[in-house]
């Protein structure tokens, strides 16, 4: 097998810098060469760089290889399913030249059966690539003409059940669902094989199904199956209708589905195919060799030991494999290998080319159990630490030119050396395997500031937000509370867990939400909580006396709370200076009282501004009101001398970026929809000017925090439309067309979501912040992305887990709170990742991306800060540490002396290509 990066691939474009077009070119020509000698490999670029247009690169080369004929398969997590597609539009328009036709799904395909007609398709229609979700290969057969091929194969050459066969079409909406509801339908088809279903479903509806409703494979499968059992049950099946009808067809139905199950897995052991390559999505998923998914892949041909166990239906399929994650060392080093050892399940040459991969894997392990040895002596050594043993101790004492070091240092220091050998040897045995990339300039590209630096934006130190007179009790009687739980967690070695205080660090909302789940929990070892109730009467006392100190939950109070003022501080702020923000948080209740918190704050800075620029002598709310309203109307009005000079300004602009006909028209539209708020009013125009239409073409050059004008922003923004794949520029504009630009939400109800209805009762809910959890509506959420990358609004975007993978948020924003931190550093990495991407804002900017990481001095918040700073640093030098979030774990990772970052980094596997 030779195969080469493809002449008409070329990853270069305006989009991303030169240099990082450059090493994703080198890295899919290497990824392909060594596919020559080994069955796969992983790409773990970090999060943000590519990994996915290096894939497809890789496929294209591959697809040219093999001259097409057969397809090639992307695995990808449901949550990115839209992405893959939409990420393929663009590679093929941008990153493809020359006369090279390559057709791909438009979808990922989410059924197995929908993959298995792909499969069927003639050679001059079949799919090139194919995006399939993760579970749609091990998920249940449900499709109702493969129920109804299966049934009808198990009452076949069965002469007793030719009355069941006669009364079946009665019940076959009950059995075989809606789609097959029609008696005449499903005679027609017991009458006819499955190979000529499709005539006769076109014959009979009218309607031809494109594809023929049962998959080669599957048609083939049920030749082996025994469906014996099925037929008794079917024989059991009432002949017309009686009092016990429904529980007789249910158990046929419950009968079918177990048939279905083995009809599947014969199906996909049948499979006469050879596929040259398998990408996969998220490959971590497969650290677990018992998984349904990570067995699908094994190898049939192997022998028949205890390696057998890890045998599947698709072993021999794939030629080669190549697995994409962002955290390979968020496994353990053993998982890692496991998830390696899926390569075994690749189309083998010989048996000797087996047995060597294994030995490989055998020799990789082997270094790996040295390396992490080495490395868990050196974190048990640190661990005994405490911060005098340093004092006076020269900046690097670490590395080999100190000698005259005290007994405590120098032991570490052979510690050090003695995980850096291991790491040498480890690195040379996973190199082969794993390619890793790291931005070299991380520490320039990013500015962190932790704690109180939310509030002035400096970094000086790092110390927390004071908790206020006002809120002091509620958190001195938690500190009280947990205090409890972990003397208890210590003393009887429980993994007890205060949620209840992570919970008031966040917002008093959350921690409302925390109590009404429970006290404080048992967690498994995964940190996942149980349920179980592990508060005795003497934290509950405190508990109830906390519920008690609370501010009373009227509208606004609960703003009060130390760190959700900081972080609606630093909203407002960066509001002011025409920046955009996104704000990660974990709790539901946290969110939706920040979007609450934010609007409100955000409401009475319009009120005060608009005073202030109006000339007036007192704040009126009704007047400011009328007035940004009235001039913002005279956007709309073609007979006004603002929309006069504004809309030929905006469209020339616009012109002059390429944009014309139907987009040009839109475009402008829009921004004018945009540009009439009084978010954008108060901010870049003199709205106190006697010439309206004079101030906006002097607005256009005020410039923002980041050096940007208004004037920039249209510019960029008609830049960003143009350039666009005809399916993108539609989506786009559609979406912004869509958002709502009023003050208030009032009656909008179709871009309402339920988290949003719940919040408007809590005062004003601007359209410039909006909320995007898992309440959300998915298509919400995707307009949501796309209106964020454009200069218009959301303006702040209050987020939770379900927007911190998968999603590009970086081409208008640059600022980032993690209001709520997390135990697990990669969950911190993956959402700021959002906004440090190739072709960022911050990259054409020339600034830095500003990552806020408030926390509460002294409390749980400045333990779970301190934990996760600690697992920052141990990261890649542990791999697969345990996260023991129990309150006694806890308690000792946050003591700890902190890892110094250059000794951290010198204690990294590096893995990236020449």
């Amino acid at each position: 097998m030779s195969w080469r990066l493809s002449p008409n691939v070329s990853l270069g474009n305006e989009r991303i810098e030169p240099d990082d077009a450059r090493r994703q070119m080198r890295t899919a020509a290497e990824i392909l060469k060594r596919f020559e000698d080994q069955p796969g490999l992983i790409l773990a670029d970090e999060v943000g760089m590519g990994k996915t247009y290096v894939a497809l690169a890789v496929a294209v080369s591959v697809i040219e290889a093999t001259k097409g004929r057969s397809p090639i398969v992307v695995m990808v997590p449901p949550s990115v399913r839209e992405k893959w597609p939409r990420e393929w539009d663009v590679f093929h328009d941008m990153c493809l030249t020359g006369a090279t036709k390559i057709r791909a799904t438009q979808e990922s395909i989410t059924k197995g059966t929908e993959f298995l007609k792909l499969l069927d398709d003639p050679a001059s229609r079949r799919s090139h690539l194919i995006f399939l979700t993760h579970g749609a290969l091990t998920s249940s057969l449900t499709d109702p003409y493969v129920r109804l091929a299966i049934v009808r194969q198990a009452m076949s050459h069965r002469t007793k059940l030719a009355p069941h066969r006669k009364a079946l079409p009665r019940w076959s909406r009950s059995l075989f669902g809606w789609e097959l509801r029609h008696n005449d339908l499903v005679e027609a088809l017991l009458h006819d094989h499955p190979s000529r279903w499709r005539s006769t479903v076109t014959r009979v509806t009218g309607i031809d199904p494109g594809d023929d409703p049962v998959p080669t494979a599957v048609r083939d499968a049920l030749r082996y199956v025994d469906l014996s059992t099925l037929a008794e049950t079917i024989g059991r099946m009432p002949l017309r209708t009686s009092s016990g009808l429904d529980n007789r067809l249910k158990a046929v139905r419950e009968e079918m589905r177990a048939a279905l199950r083995e009809v599947w897995a014969e199906a996909l052991r049948n499979l006469n195919i050879h596929l040259p390559l398998l990408i996969m999505d998220e490959a971590h998923h497969l650290k677990n060799p018992w998984t349904r998914l990570a067995t699908l892949f094994a190898n049939p041909e192997a022998e028949s030991d205890v390696e057998a166990v890890s045998t599947g239906p698709l072993g021999g399929v794939f030629e080669r494999m190549l697995f994409l994650t962002a955290t390979p060392f968020q496994l353990g080093h053993r998982e890692l290998v496991q998830v390696l050892h899926r390569f075994e399940g690749v189309r083998w040459r010989s048996r000797v080319d087996r047995e060597s991969f294994r030995q490989q894997l055998e020799d990789l392990e082997r270094s790996l159990d040295a390396s992490q040895s080495a490395a868990l002596r050196l974190d048990r050594g640190w661990a005994r630490l405490v911060p005098s043993d340093l004092e006076g101790l020269p900046s690097g004492w670490w590395s080999d030119g100190h000698t005259d070091l005290p007994d405590v240092a120098r032991t570490l220091t052979l510690h050090i050396r003695d995980v850096r050998a291991q790491l040498k040897q480890s690195e040379r045995a996973l190199r082969p395997w794993v390619i890793r990339h790291a931005r070299p300039d991380r520490d320039a590209r990013r500015r962190v500031l932790a704690g109180r630096a939310i509030l002035d934006g400096t970094g000086n130190g790092v110390r927390g937000l004071e908790v206020t007179e006002t809120t002091a009790l509620p958190f001195l009687l938690a500190a009280r509370a947990q205090a409890l739980v972990s003397s208890r967690a210590l003393f009887d070695g429980s993994q007890a867990r205060a949620l209840f205080a992570e919970g008031l660090s966040s917002s008093f909302e959350a921690y409302r939400q925390t109590r009404m789940r429970s006290e404080a929990v048992l967690v498994d070892e995964d940190g996942a909580p149980t349920g179980q109730s592990e508060s005795d009467p003497t934290t509950l006392w405190y508990l109830r006396q906390l519920d008690r100190a609370l501010p009373a939950a009227d509208e606004g109070v609960w703003g009060t709370h130390p760190k959700i003022a900081a972080t609606v501080q630093r909203v407002i702020e960066l509001w002011r200076q025409g920046e955009k923000s996104v704000v990660f948080c974990f709790y539901v209740e946290t969110g939706k009282a920040l979007r609450s918190h934010i609007s409100r704050a955000l409401h009475q800075e319009f009120i005060r501004l608009g005073t202030e620029k109006l000339g007036l002598s007192s704040q009126d709310e009704s007047v400011v009101t009328d007035e940004l309203r009235r001039l913002g109307d005279q956007f709309f009005d073609p007979k006004s001398r603002v929309r006069r000079a504004a809309e030929p300004a905006i469209a020339d602009i616009l012109a002059g970026t390429g944009l014309k006909g139907d987009d040009l028209e839109r475009a402008t539209d829009v921004s004018l929809r945009f540009l009439r708020t009084r978010s954008f009013l108060l901010r870049h125009m003199d709205v106190s000017a006697r010439d309206r239409s004079g101030a906006f073409l002097r607005a256009l050059d005020v410039r923002d925090a980041s050096s940007r004008t208004l004037r920039e922003k249209i510019e960029a923004f008609g830049v960003f439309v143009e350039d666009r794949v005809e399916s993108e520029r539609e989506e786009l504009l559609a979406a912004l067309e869509a958002m709502h630009t009023g003050d208030i939400y009032a009656t909008t109800e179709q871009d309402l979501d339920p988290s949003e209805q719940s919040t408007r009762r809590e005062g004003p809910v601007l359209p410039n912040v909006r909320l995007a959890n898992g309440g959300v509506n998915r298509d919400i959420r995707r307009r949501l992305m796309l209106s964020f990358n454009t200069p218009f609004f959301p303006e702040i975007l209050v987020a939770s887990s379900v927007m911190s993978e998968g999603v590009d948020l970086h081409l208008h924003c640059r600022h980032a709170i993690h209001h709520d931190l997390d135990w697990n550093p990669s969950t911190l990495e993956q959402r700021t990742g959002r906004l440090d991407r190739l072709g960022s804002h911050a990259w054409r900017s020339g600034m830095p991306i500003v990552v806020y990481e408030p926390f509460l001095e002294a409390t749980q918040d400045e333990k779970q800060y301190r934990v996760v700073k600690d697992r920052e640093r141990w990261f890649n030098v542990v791999m697969g540490e345990k996260l023991e979030l129990d309150e006694a774990s806890t308690d000792r990772l946050a003591a700890r002396v902190p890892l110094p970052a250059d000794l951290a980094r010198s204690l990294s596997l590096r893995l990236e290509v020449g």
